[in-house]
C-alpha cells in the first residue's frame, strides 16, 4: 500500500474495511463544493481514517456520530497544531483521494475482470 509522511514520519494508506465510511467520505466531498473549509475537513478525515494518525491520537470516527466533518475537523486541529499547513493537508490527502475513488467507483476493466456475469453484447 502507498504512503504518506506527515512531518517526517511515514503512514501507511489503509482505506476502512467496510464500503459505507469510503463512501461517506467521497459524498463529504462532493457536498463540500467550493466550500474550502468543509474541504479541508473532508481532506483531514480521509487522512485520520485512512492512516492510524486518527487512531493514534484517539480520535473516534464513531464518537462524532460518523459526521465526516465534525471528525475532520478533529484531525484538522490535530495536524495544524502539529504544525501541517492547509495546503499539505491537500497533498496528503490526495492519494488516499484516489484509493477510495478506486474503491467506490471500480473501472470498467476492472469490474470485467472480476465479475463471472459479464457478460460483452454482439457488436452488430
Amino acid at each position: 500500500m502507498p504512503t504518506i509522511t506527515i512531518q517526517g514520519e511515514e503512514f501507511e494508506i489503509r482505506l476502512p474495511a467496510q464500503f459505507a465510511p469510503k463512501e461517506e467520505l467521497l459524498f463529504a466531498m462532493s457536498e463540500a463544493g467550493d466550500r474550502m473549509a468543509a474541504r479541508l475537513r473532508v481532506y483531514a478525515a480521509m487522512i485520520g481514517l485512512c492512516t492510524d494518525i486518527g487512531p493514534r491520537a484517539k480520535l473516534d470516527y464513531t464518537a462524532s456520530r460518523f459526521d465526516v466533518l465534525a471528525y475532520g475537523g478533529a484531525v484538522y486541529g490535530l495536524l495544524r497544531e502539529n504544525g501541517v499547513e492547509p495546503e499539505q493537508i491537500v497533498d496528503l490527502a490526495g492519494p488516499i483521494h484516489q484509493a477510495l475513488l478506486g474503491a467506490v467507483f471500480p473501472r470498467e476493466g476492472e469490474v470485467r475482470k472480476r465479475a463471472s456475469f459479464f457478460v460483452p453484447k454482439p457488436v452488430p
